[in-house]
């Protein structure tokens, strides 16, 4: 049975939102490659070390939290393989609480390497205006 890039794709986005959705520092942790490079409309950011990983993470949980953001959908629409190890994708994600989108659905890319064991991101590219995943949402007090 040949795996698709798709299927893989998609299963890392899932495999990725679960662990944000249950603030699992750890999980999410082991899938971001470093360098890992978060690109917006208005912004890039390096990341270089997991506490730098870390403390991304723990902001952006901490702002879905904020709004009461209870689904975090991320719908694969496109992937390819570029070489045997490598996969460029691209999905939109939608933040919800309840049935209510918490900000409009927005578009995003990635790239996938395969090494050891684990497909990892270290490029992903959000179609947005923010600065980094603590600013997808307006910062609120929790």
């Amino acid at each position: 049975m040949t795996v698709q890039a798709l299927d893989i794709y998609q299963t890392f986005l899932d495999e990725m939102g679960a662990a944000v959705l249950a603030a699992d520092s750890d999980a999410f942790a082991a899938r971001i490659f470093l360098p890992h490079v978060i690109e917006t409309e208005t912004f890039r950011v390096l990341l270089e070390s997991r506490e730098n990983v870390v403390r991304q993470f723990h902001g952006f949980c901490g702002a879905l939290r904020g709004h009461g953001v209870d689904a975090y959908i991320r719908i694969a629409r496109r992937a390819r393989f570029d070489g045997p190890d490598r996969i460029e994708g691209e999905h939109e994600t939608f933040l919800m609480s309840g049935s209510s989108l918490v900000v409009p659905r927005f578009s995003n890319t990635a790239s996938l390497e395969w090494r050891g064991d684990v497909w990892g991101c270290t490029v992903s590219r959000h179609h947005a205006r923010y600065i980094a995943w603590p600013d997808l949402l307006p910062r609120v007090n929790t």
